[in-house]
């Protein structure tokens, strides 16, 4: 399996874009690139979990390389901001979230396993205001000891998805 930084590189080398895309084949409207789900043992409001979520996927080959996700638990629990990122890259280094320029949040990575590395945060009400009222989330993470580097995730439909999900 490739390391996120032959991905890059290689990515980076043939002009290959990364784009945000659905977790699904099928490309979303610019304004639903955030996709809202809820589930639960029964359709009452108190029992559902219900997430928005988004995945950066290299457009030439589909490989995630992110997926962010905004989760509400059931009975009013606070919301919780995962990540997904892929094998290979420079953990200690932590990944660094701003939106607009502004910086929101550092995380560290929580656990790895073959899917790739997870981390988990409180998503503040700060945290998704800025989202909601923003263009653009940089996702700042280290490639290697040496380099950071950055990814755009568009924000186009986050505030329609957390309503929908609130």
């Amino acid at each position: 399996m490739p390391s996120l930084k032959t991905l890059l590189v290689s990515a980076a080398a043939l002009g290959i874009s990364i784009a945000p895309q659905a977790s699904f084949a099928q490309q979303p409207a610019s304004d639903n690139l955030w996709q809202t789900r809820c589930s639960g043992p029964s359709r009452t409001a108190e029992a559902l979990t219900c997430e928005t979520s988004q995945s950066l996927r290299v457009k030439e080959n589909g490989k995630l390389l992110f997926k962010i996700d905004v989760i509400y638990p059931p009975k009013k629990a606070a919301p919780i901001l995962q990540m997904q990122a892929p094998l290979g890259f420079f953990l200690p280094g932590k990944i660094r979230l701003a939106v607009d320029g502004t910086p929101i949040s550092e995380l560290t990575i929580g656990t790895c396993d073959a899917r790739g590395c997870f981390l988990s945060s409180p998503a503040t009400d700060e945290m998704i205001g800025a989202m909601k009222a923003g263009v653009k989330m940089q996702i700042d993470f280290a490639p290697t000891a040496d380099r950071r580097q950055s990814v755009d995730v568009p924000l186009t439909g986050f505030s329609r998805a957390i309503q929908a999900i609130q």
